[in-house]
């Protein structure tokens, strides 16, 4: 596990990771290198950064279309 710091929405979700620094807001967690810069679906619980699967799902279908187009950008480029 990784510590990190980061910012917490009104909604509880992770919504800023940022570069070790305690002020402003940001609280210091444990989360799994996986999870860093996951934003929006990510929530902490007793300190621990935790996935929301469900969240993350419905984030992705609602920005299917911005997902669908970034990957036709990523090609052009491979």
């Amino acid at each position: 596990m990784a510590k990190a710091f980061v910012k917490i929405g009104e909604d509880s979700y992770v919504n800023e990771w940022v570069a070790p620094r305690e002020d402003a807001g940001y609280i210091l967690i444990e989360a799994d290198e996986s999870l860093v810069n996951n934003l929006d679906c990510v929530k902490v619980v007793n300190g621990i950064a935790t996935l929301d699967k469900t969240k993350q799902e419905e984030l992705q279908e609602d920005n299917k279309e911005l997902l669908v187009m970034l990957e036709k950008e990523r090609e052009m480029y491979e």
